[in-house]
């Protein structure tokens, strides 16, 4: 993939150049906000890498005028570590995923490779995870062929989950992502709610506990 990195600090920005270099990606870098949106104006980029603490321009004013032009860049947001209100505003603006500094480059490679996945073709209309299928469009869910009622919140968390199966999503990580709440996350809630999508999709169980970690949607061996 052709993907821009939006870094201030030189170091790390060279230290990620390399790292995607040697995945195969073609990665340009910039130090700052202004350069970056006159590079992705003038030029194709499949992917932004996004520094949030950027001097003048911060990366979510980046990311506000890539989405009020309506340009189709996948972004990854970096964040501080710890700063889950950051997660949440990039993502409410218009942010693929986050990745909170400092991170492990085998990380940043991993997120990269599954925004690649998952964008790599026509847009997605309908999701499958075994014979569990959800329609994006008509936002029907369906396992092998019996409809399944599920809430608006209910059908959020499964999208997400079943958006990239396999991956392990952290309790926290789901609460941003479904509930984007700007205070303290009740992880208790996410436990509740995956407890109702496990009973409604029935057996054999697709939603998975990984223990001390979160969960995962996978294909019933």
């Amino acid at each position: 993939m052709r993907i821009l990195v939006v870094e201030d600090e030189v170091r790390l920005s060279r230290h990620i150049s390399s790292a995607l270099m040697q995945a195969g990606h073609d990665p340009a870098v910039v130090h700052d906000g202004e350069t970056a949106l006159g590079e992705v104006e003038d030029k194709p980029f499949d992917l932004l890498v996004l520094d949030v603490g950027l001097p003048g321009i911060d990366g979510f004013e980046v990311l506000r005028r890539l989405r009020a032009k309506h340009l189709p860049h996948r972004v990854l947001i970096l964040t501080a570590r710890g700063e889950l209100n950051d997660r949440v505003t990039g993502l409410q603006l218009g942010a693929d995923d986050y990745l909170a500094k400092p991170f492990a480059m085998q990380e940043l490679l991993a997120r990269v490779r599954a925004l690649g996945r998952r964008y790599a073709e026509e847009p997605e209309v309908t999701l499958r995870v075994g014979d569990l299928t959800l329609d994006l469009v008509q936002q029907e869910v369906h396992r092998n062929g019996r409809p399944i009622e599920l809430s608006a919140r209910e059908m959020t968390l499964l999208r997400v989950l079943m958006r990239e199966p396999g991956r392990i999503f952290t309790r926290i990580e789901l609460c941003e992502r479904v509930w984007e709440r700007e205070h303290e996350y009740d992880t208790k809630l996410v436990e509740v709610f995956i407890g109702r999508l496990r009973k409604k999709i029935g057996t054999p169980p697709l939603v998975h506990t990984v223990r001390h970690t979160g969960y995962t949607i996978r294909e019933a061996s």
